[in-house]
């Protein structure tokens, strides 16, 4: 190991190298045999010359031959070489018999390589090779970086904070653990918010502070530094992205569910309610008649984020646009910001429910701690004594997650990016909680999201944070609820009969299930993008979906007690869907003071029919995998598998510690499965599974008989026979 004082004065050359060539740079030098680089103007390269290496960060000379490649040999680092005309067969050959590893071409006829098992006696063969130097770190650096203007509303959004969001490619050969550690460490506001590749690149989205933007470039794993595209995007694209994900298609109000009957409860800046998304075409004050506001419980104003956000999870102007909401038959019962102390937070969620509210949406917080405190335990208390309300926070806007969204029965929001980017980061802050827990746990569009303005009786407006996230979700979720609540379960269309009060729990269960991995930030599920973005129809089962749907909601009062279990056999008809588990729990509030905040504990299991077990939160590579140990403090547990085997699974509930009352839990099953009933499989029913069921079989689906309907989608049809194969194969 090096010594700290040879290190640090490593370093500093590094850095006042790297310095000098961009100072050279932007002086518009010329360039020099030594590698450094003068700047390309943005004009078009006209001629070239085979003697130079043209990189973003400008034209590098190198007419000098420079001879002395076999010194290379053994040295660790990234060189660039130069051959003396193009590559061939036979050069690349002896290149790699040399021990020479060549990475990225450079223009012209040059090559990133090492040379760290290279032979000396090899090397010094490659004639062909005219000139070579050490990859300077002035190339890494868009010449370009931080003086494009920017105009939409999430980079100016950054740009007051004083961040850069980056583009950061790693050399093929990079450790990217190594070099999205190093960024983490240039210091606390430097966040790496996804990890993916191009082809076989590692690229990074960076935000760091725009004055330590260079010190990217004293990473060895770093190639090249750019600022990130500029897109714009529109609310009205949210409302397909966070149903479907398919352009135009918005299943969940193709179903007839557009939150009529529904009440949100909204904390927030005051609402303009002669917007045209709120306002009464009679002319009622906000109450029981008015056509949005259900309560206005202070005095009537005009404030931009609260009309925003309001407008985002259920305005209505009438048409399918920016002016149209998640929810966009529902009304709103709303407030300003109380007091940050418990009291008044826990008081103002009461008044909402009283008045009607059962989902709660809330885009401000404490940017000034972690810890568990006050306004945390007011969501979980709320949460506890009110069990049929959901109330969602937008996360920080900052790196790290701050509070009250750590509480533990919140859903807390973070922001994606619009299409046809939203499988990426856009804001939030990420966890997990100061005592582990996962935080966020979902994500929805919020980067330039356009809604209602409060300046004009019709306008529209963009906003980028977690703020425009959070009224999303709760929009939706308010979708769900009238999902259950109109007897949507388990037919798949609205029956009264059917009609039941989901808990905030179940609600929760719901938006978790039916969220999916944003490709664009690494590993899955993680402490940046939790449970991923909400795609609301994965959870929801309409007449003729493949994708079926299982739930259990059961209150506290009837709730477990520690070491009680509770199982449920659930089949799995078919592998074309996910199989996913979801089970979620409101759990009491923590004790002023107390630091830990889990109070009771329930466990997910899954086992398969071959006996296979599966816990819950228990992932690898995005799926859940048998082993690992149990999850002690979140109450939200998941099991996600991926071609599941065909036949009985259990879905068992254990009661590892309930150490306040007894616990309830909400589940949700999603996946091509249902409740077990009699042996389909033994269809003719005298006991055993042959082929005379086969038989059986096919002259009632070749009769078109309703028990052929093995799929249960009200139409007997090649489908029926799939599932009845399935099944026949599997056994009862």
């Amino acid at each position: 190991m090096r010594s700290g004082k040879f290190a640090a004065r490593s370093s500093t050359r590094i850095m006042l190298l790297a310095s000098a060539a961009i100072l050279v740079a932007a002086a518009g030098q010329a360039v020099g045999a030594g590698g450094e680089a003068g700047p390309i103007d943005g004009s078009t390269i006209g001629e070239v010359n085979a003697t130079s290496l043209y990189l973003r960060s400008g034209v590098v000379d190198a007419s000098i031959p420079r001879g002395g490649l076999e010194q290379l040999a053994g040295q660790g680092g990234r060189f660039v070489i130069q051959l003396d005309g193009p590559m061939t067969p036979a050069r690349r050959a002896a290149l790699g018999e040399a021990g020479v590893v060549l990475g990225d071409y450079l223009p012209i006829n040059s090559y990133i390589a090492t040379f760290s098992g290279a032979d000396a006696v090899g090397l010094a063969g490659l004639g062909f090779v005219r000139w070579h130097a050490p990859f300077d770190p002035a190339w890494k650096l868009a010449p370009d970086l931080g003086k494009r203007k920017v105009t939409t509303n999430d980079r100016l959004f950054f740009e007051g904070l004083g961040i850069s969001a980056l583009v950061v490619d790693l050399f093929e050969d990079a450790d990217v653990t190594e070099a999205v550690q190093a960024i983490l460490a240039i210091n606390d506001q430097t966040d790496v918010v996804s990890v993916g590749s191009v082809g076989t690149q590692p690229q990074l989205h960076v935000l760091a502070p725009t004055e330590m933007v260079k010190q990217l470039a004293t990473i060895d794993g770093v190639q090249f530094v750019e600022d990130a595209p500029e897109v714009t995007f529109r609310n009205a694209t949210t409302t397909w992205i966070i149903q479907s994900n398919v352009s135009g298609q918005t299943p969940l109000w193709d179903a007839g569910l557009h939150g009529e009957g529904q009440i949100l409860g909204h904390i927030d800046g005051k609402i303009n309610i002669n917007h045209c998304s709120f306002v009464d075409p009679e002319g009622d004050p906000p109450g029981p008649n008015h056509r949005k506001i259900a309560a206005y419980n202070t005095t009537l104003g005009s404030n931009f984020h609260g009309t925003h956000t309001a407008g985002t999870a259920a305005g209505d102007n009438g048409v399918n646009g920016d002016t149209r909401g998640m929810a966009y038959m529902a009304r709103i019962a709303f407030d300003t910001i109380p007091s940050f102390n418990e009291t008044s937070f826990y008081n103002t969620l009461t008044q909402h429910e009283g008045q009607g509210a059962r989902v709660h949406t809330n885009s401000w917080g404490n940017d000034n701690t972690t810890n568990y405190d006050g306004m945390t335990r007011a969501i979980d208390r709320f949460s506890y004594d009110y069990e049929d309300n959901l109330v969602t926070f937008a996360v920080t806007n900052q790196s790290l997650l701050k509070n009250p969204e750590n509480a533990k029965n919140v859903l807390a929001v973070g922001a994606s990016r619009d299409t046809p980017s939203q499988h990426n980061h856009c804001s939030g802050g990420r966890g997990p909680t100061s005592d582990g827990r996962r935080k966020p746990e979902v994500y929805a569009p919020g980067c330039s999201t356009r809604s209602a303005s409060a300046s004009t009786s019709c306008s529209t407006t963009t906003a980028t944070g977690t703020s425009m996230a959070s009224p999303a979700i709760a929009g939706i979720g308010l979708l769900i609820r009238q999902y259950y609540s109109e007897g949507f379960y388990p037919s798949g269309a609205a029956n009264g009969g059917d009609a039941f009060i989901p808990s905030g729990a179940l609600i929760k269960g719901s938006l978790i299930n039916a969220s999916v991995d944003m490709t664009g930030v690494s590993g899955y599920p993680s402490n940046r993008e939790g449970w991923g973005r909400l795609l609301a129809d994965n959870a929801l089962y309409f007449t003729g979906d493949t994708r079926t749907l299982w739930a259990m909601d059961v209150r506290n009062a009837s709730g477990m007690n520690t070491g009680e279990s509770v199982e449920y056999p659930i089949e799995v008809l078919g592998v074309g869907e996910q199989f996913r588990v979801t089970m979620v729990f409101t759990d009491p509030a923590a004790s002023a003071g107390a630091n830990f905040a889990a109070i009771n504990d329930l466990d997910l299991e899954v086992v398969s029919p071959s006996g296979s077990l599966y816990k819950g939160n228990v992932f690898s590579g995005g799926v859940s995998t048998t082993g690992g140990t149990k999850d002690d403090r979140n109450n939200v547990e998941q099991v996600h598998l991926d071609f599941p085997e065909l036949g009985t699974w259990t879905v068992r509930i254990n009661g590892a510690a309930v150490n306040v009352g007894t616990q309830g839990y909400a589940l949700v099953v999603t996946g091509e499965v249902a409740e077990p009933s009699d042996c389909v499989a033994d269809f003719n029913g005298d006991g055993t599974v042959n082929t005379a069921d086969v038989l059986a079989f096919l002259n009632a689906w070749n009769a078109g008989d309703s028990s052929a309907d093995i799929n249960g989608d009200g139409t007997v049809n090649s489908q029926d026979v799939l599932a009845f194969l399935n099944l026949w194969n599997a056994g009862c």
